[in-house]
């Protein structure tokens, strides 16, 4: 038996009673080898197509200098593809969709495609899911300090008093940066002790994140579905404290939800 047929083995057992959307992203995992997307990294907004990025992209860093929300990231020596070119790990820090997209305006190459300047033109990927039984909004489970506490260790614009807090303080000289990332996790404190939908609450998507991602009745609970604007930014991953949801670098809503719902209506 073929590694690759190993991968899709156990893969296939770990999918078995996800539902729906579990099968469709496990069908969208694997029609994924006809783009290359299983192995791929998830490249900033704007990003043009994989073999083009990384011959465009002169690992200059510019993107990573202007981003808001930390979120960029240049591959090391240990990276598979590119070493130096940028990428995003949104279980680290997911993308925020911030306003005007500076790291495509930063790009000198066109890697990061200059005509993609607004969000519906930043096309990342595709968000799915992969563990649905873990999913804290099925049994109704609240967000507690330690799932919020997650996000604060991942942002290095706070105080390590803030950080030990889980409470920002918002100053009036803060930069733009710090108070973009301080709101965001103010935002993220309001939740603790409601019902968890942290993915749908803070979805960045604008003006309507609904139509990226939303909260549907499923078994007694809520479960995310991923919608046709989800552009894949990968915050919903980040956010989510049980590993849930993942992101399908260039992929779209046709390749991963609708090719699976006619091959199962076949």
């Amino acid at each position: 038996m073929s590694k690759e047929e190993k991968k899709r083995r156990q893969f296939m057992k770990q999918a078995v009673g996800l539902g729906v959307l579990g099968i469709a992203a496990a069908g969208g995992i694997w029609a994924a080898k006809d783009f290359k997307l299983t192995k791929g990294r998830l490249r900033p907004p704007g990003a043009v197509p994989e073999e083009q990025y990384l011959s465009m992209c002169i690992k200059c860093g510019q993107c990573l200098q202007v981003c808001p929300y930390d979120s960029i990231m240049l591959e090391d020596i240990d990276g598979e593809a590119g070493v130096g070119t940028a990428y995003i790990d949104p279980l680290a820090r997911g993308c925020y969709l911030c306003e005007a997209f500076p790291c495509v305006l930063a790009c000198p190459t066109g890697a990061l495609d200059h005509e993609a300047n607004v969000i519906e033109k930043v096309h990342m990927g595709m968000a799915i899911v992969v563990n649905e039984s873990a999913c804290l909004a099925l049994d109704n489970k609240k967000v507690t300090d330690d799932m919020i506490g997650r996000i604060y260790e991942h942002t290095k614009v706070i105080s390590d008093t803030e950080r030990q807090n889980r409470k920002v303080v918002m100053n009036p000289n803060d930069p733009e940066k710090v108070i973009l990332q301080k709101e965001l996790l103010k935002k993220l404190s309001e939740q603790e002790g409601k019902n968890c939908s942290l993915c749908a609450d803070l979805c960045p998507f604008e003006p309507d994140p609904s139509q990226a991602i939303g909260m549907v009745s499923k078994d007694g609970g809520l479960f995310p579905e991923i919608r046709d604007a989800c552009v894949g930014c990968g915050a919903c991953v980040e956010l989510c404290p049980t590993k849930v949801l993942q992101i399908l670098p260039y992929a779209t809503y046709a390749d991963v939800y609708e090719k699976n719902k006619g091959s199962q209506n076949a």
